[in-house]
Protein backbone atom coordinates (compact mmCIF):
# COMPACT_ATOMS: atom_id res chain seq x y z
CA UNK A 1 0.00 0.00 0.00
CA UNK A 2 1.25 3.52 -0.85
CA UNK A 3 1.43 6.75 0.83
CA UNK A 4 -1.11 8.03 -1.52
CA UNK A 5 -3.38 4.87 -0.51
CA UNK A 6 -2.76 4.94 3.12
CA UNK A 7 -3.98 9.02 3.01
CA UNK A 8 -7.19 8.30 0.95
CA UNK A 9 -8.31 5.42 2.99
CA UNK A 10 -7.32 7.32 6.23
CA UNK A 11 -9.30 10.45 4.90
CA UNK A 12 -12.30 7.79 3.79
CA UNK A 13 -12.65 6.86 7.55
CA UNK A 14 -12.34 10.45 9.25
CA UNK A 15 -15.44 11.55 6.58
CA UNK A 16 -17.70 8.40 8.08
CA UNK A 17 -16.35 9.72 11.69
CA UNK A 18 -17.67 13.09 10.87
CA UNK A 19 -20.83 11.89 9.76
CA UNK A 20 -20.76 10.16 12.53
CA UNK A 21 -20.37 13.32 14.69
CA UNK A 22 -17.52 11.92 16.36
CA UNK A 23 -15.49 14.77 15.11
CA UNK A 24 -13.25 14.22 18.95
CA UNK A 25 -12.41 10.39 17.72
CA UNK A 26 -11.81 12.04 14.16
CA UNK A 27 -9.09 14.26 15.43
CA UNK A 28 -7.27 12.14 17.50
CA UNK A 29 -6.99 9.73 14.34
CA UNK A 30 -5.10 12.72 12.55
CA UNK A 31 -3.04 13.02 14.80
CA UNK A 32 -1.75 10.11 15.53
CA UNK A 33 -1.61 9.21 11.78
CA UNK A 34 1.02 12.49 11.62
CA UNK A 35 2.75 11.29 14.58
CA UNK A 36 3.40 8.19 12.87
CA UNK A 37 4.31 9.67 9.65
CA UNK A 38 7.07 12.27 11.37
CA UNK A 39 8.24 9.52 12.86
CA UNK A 40 8.80 7.45 10.31
CA UNK A 41 10.11 10.17 8.00
CA UNK A 42 12.05 12.14 11.13
CA UNK A 43 13.17 9.61 13.57
CA UNK A 44 14.45 6.73 11.49
CA UNK A 45 16.63 8.31 9.20
CA UNK A 46 18.86 9.42 12.62
CA UNK A 47 18.44 6.03 14.39
CA UNK A 48 20.28 3.40 13.57
CA UNK A 49 20.75 -0.87 13.66
CA UNK A 50 17.97 -2.36 15.68
CA UNK A 51 16.35 0.73 17.14
CA UNK A 52 15.51 1.94 13.90
CA UNK A 53 14.14 -1.31 12.33
CA UNK A 54 12.11 -1.33 15.93
CA UNK A 55 11.11 2.44 15.26
CA UNK A 56 10.12 1.60 11.59
CA UNK A 57 7.98 -1.55 12.24
CA UNK A 58 6.01 0.12 15.12
CA UNK A 59 5.35 3.13 12.73
CA UNK A 60 4.15 0.88 9.85
CA UNK A 61 2.32 -1.36 11.41
CA UNK A 62 0.31 1.12 13.51
CA UNK A 63 -0.44 3.09 10.10
CA UNK A 64 -1.37 -0.17 8.85
CA UNK A 65 -3.65 -1.56 11.88
CA UNK A 66 -5.46 2.30 12.10
CA UNK A 67 -8.12 2.06 9.20
CA UNK A 68 -8.79 -1.03 11.07
CA UNK A 69 -9.03 0.11 14.38
CA UNK A 70 -11.43 3.12 12.63
CA UNK A 71 -13.65 0.49 10.91
CA UNK A 72 -13.74 -1.26 14.33
CA UNK A 73 -14.97 1.48 15.97
CA UNK A 74 -17.33 2.63 13.54
CA UNK A 75 -19.04 -0.98 13.35
CA UNK A 76 -19.31 -1.44 17.37
CA UNK A 77 -19.48 1.89 18.39
CA UNK A 78 -21.77 3.98 16.40
CA UNK A 79 -24.70 1.71 15.09
CA UNK A 80 -27.31 -0.10 17.22
CA UNK A 81 -27.84 -3.95 17.63
CA UNK A 82 -31.67 -2.99 16.15
CA UNK A 83 -30.22 -1.21 13.31
CA UNK A 84 -28.38 -3.91 12.06
CA UNK A 85 -30.98 -6.29 12.85
CA UNK A 86 -33.54 -4.03 10.85
CA UNK A 87 -31.11 -4.08 7.52
CA UNK A 88 -30.17 -8.19 8.34
CA UNK A 89 -33.89 -8.74 7.97
CA UNK A 90 -34.70 -6.04 5.11
CA UNK A 91 -32.08 -7.76 3.37
CA UNK A 92 -33.86 -11.29 4.10
CA UNK A 93 -31.26 -12.85 6.11
CA UNK A 94 -32.40 -15.85 7.57
CA UNK A 95 -32.34 -16.14 11.25
CA UNK A 96 -28.83 -18.51 11.50
CA UNK A 97 -27.55 -15.42 9.84
CA UNK A 98 -29.06 -13.29 12.05
CA UNK A 99 -28.69 -14.45 15.22
CA UNK A 100 -25.47 -14.99 15.10
CA UNK A 101 -24.00 -11.78 13.37
CA UNK A 102 -26.63 -9.92 16.72
CA UNK A 103 -24.72 -11.36 19.12
CA UNK A 104 -21.23 -10.73 17.79
CA UNK A 105 -21.94 -7.20 17.50
CA UNK A 106 -23.28 -6.88 21.33
CA UNK A 107 -21.02 -9.15 22.71
CA UNK A 108 -17.45 -6.82 21.95
CA UNK A 109 -18.89 -3.73 23.76
CA UNK A 110 -20.19 -5.88 26.58
CA UNK A 111 -16.97 -8.07 27.01
CA UNK A 112 -14.85 -4.85 26.93
CA UNK A 113 -17.65 -3.20 30.24
CA UNK A 114 -16.93 -7.06 31.77
CA UNK A 115 -13.45 -6.53 31.76
CA UNK A 116 -13.12 -3.47 32.71
CA UNK A 117 -15.61 -4.25 35.53
CA UNK A 118 -13.30 -7.12 36.49
CA UNK A 119 -10.16 -5.01 36.45
CA UNK A 120 -11.55 -2.76 38.68
CA UNK A 121 -12.57 -5.26 41.47
CA UNK A 122 -9.45 -6.94 41.59
CA UNK A 123 -7.83 -2.74 41.81
CA UNK A 124 -10.26 -2.22 44.74
CA UNK A 125 -9.02 -5.54 46.56
CA UNK A 126 -5.18 -4.81 45.85
CA UNK A 127 -4.86 -7.27 43.15
CA UNK A 128 -4.76 -4.98 39.88
CA UNK A 129 -2.36 -5.12 37.17
CA UNK A 130 -0.04 -2.98 38.80
CA UNK A 131 3.77 -3.58 37.50
CA UNK A 132 4.92 -4.97 40.87
CA UNK A 133 2.04 -7.85 40.76
CA UNK A 134 2.85 -8.36 36.71
CA UNK A 135 6.08 -9.16 37.70
CA UNK A 136 6.17 -10.70 41.10
CA UNK A 137 2.76 -12.82 40.35
CA UNK A 138 2.18 -13.32 36.78
CA UNK A 139 0.42 -16.65 37.18
CA UNK A 140 -1.63 -15.56 40.19
CA UNK A 141 -2.85 -11.86 38.19
CA UNK A 142 -3.29 -13.92 34.93
CA UNK A 143 -5.68 -16.35 37.17
CA UNK A 144 -7.68 -13.60 39.18
CA UNK A 145 -8.17 -11.87 35.78
CA UNK A 146 -9.51 -14.51 33.37
CA UNK A 147 -11.31 -16.86 35.56
CA UNK A 148 -14.09 -14.18 36.54
CA UNK A 149 -13.77 -13.12 33.09
CA UNK A 150 -14.78 -16.17 31.38
CA UNK A 151 -17.48 -16.79 33.51
CA UNK A 152 -19.07 -13.45 32.87
CA UNK A 153 -18.17 -14.24 29.38
CA UNK A 154 -20.14 -17.66 29.23
CA UNK A 155 -23.85 -15.87 30.93
CA UNK A 156 -23.30 -13.26 29.16
CA UNK A 157 -23.51 -14.82 26.11
CA UNK A 158 -26.41 -16.91 26.92
CA UNK A 159 -28.46 -13.68 28.31
CA UNK A 160 -27.59 -12.93 24.80
CA UNK A 161 -29.51 -15.44 23.39
CA UNK A 162 -31.99 -16.08 25.81
CA UNK A 163 -32.85 -12.48 24.63
CA UNK A 164 -32.52 -12.62 20.90
CA UNK A 165 -34.69 -16.03 20.78
CA UNK A 166 -37.25 -14.33 23.28
CA UNK A 167 -37.75 -11.75 20.51
CA UNK A 168 -38.55 -14.14 17.98
CA UNK A 169 -35.33 -14.30 15.82
CA UNK A 170 -35.34 -18.33 16.05
CA UNK A 171 -38.87 -18.38 13.79
CA UNK A 172 -38.90 -18.57 10.24
CA UNK A 173 -41.50 -15.62 9.71
CA UNK A 174 -42.08 -12.41 8.84
CA UNK A 175 -41.01 -10.07 11.22
CA UNK A 176 -42.00 -5.93 11.57
CA UNK A 177 -39.44 -3.55 12.87
CA UNK A 178 -39.73 -0.49 14.37
CA UNK A 179 -36.52 1.25 12.92
CA UNK A 180 -37.09 1.45 8.97
CA UNK A 181 -33.45 1.66 7.42
CA UNK A 182 -32.86 2.78 3.98
CA UNK A 183 -30.31 3.38 1.40
CA UNK A 184 -30.04 7.09 0.45
CA UNK A 185 -27.72 9.16 -1.67
CA UNK A 186 -25.14 10.07 0.39
CA UNK A 187 -25.22 6.07 1.42
CA UNK A 188 -24.96 5.56 -2.39
CA UNK A 189 -21.76 7.67 -2.64
CA UNK A 190 -20.02 6.14 0.80
CA UNK A 191 -20.56 2.63 -0.69
CA UNK A 192 -18.91 3.39 -4.42
CA UNK A 193 -16.16 5.34 -2.77
CA UNK A 194 -15.21 2.12 -0.51
CA UNK A 195 -15.37 -0.20 -3.65
CA UNK A 196 -13.32 2.21 -5.54
CA UNK A 197 -10.85 2.44 -2.47
CA UNK A 198 -10.56 -1.23 -2.10
CA UNK A 199 -9.97 -2.18 -5.80
CA UNK A 200 -7.85 0.77 -5.87
CA UNK A 201 -5.50 -0.69 -3.07
CA UNK A 202 -6.02 -4.60 -4.78
CA UNK A 203 -4.97 -3.43 -8.21
CA UNK A 204 -2.39 -1.35 -7.54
Amino acid sequence: MTRMQEIVLLLLCIIVLLLCKKAGRAVAVVLLFLLMTLGDQLLVSRLSGVAQYAVLLICHVLRFLLPLAVSFYLVTKTVTVGAYISAFTAMRLPGVVVIPMAVMFRFVPTMTEEWQAVSQALRLRGLGATGINSILHPMRLLEYLLVPFLLQCSEVVDEMSAAVMARGFDKDRPRTNYLELKLGVLDGVLILASLAVTVWNLAF
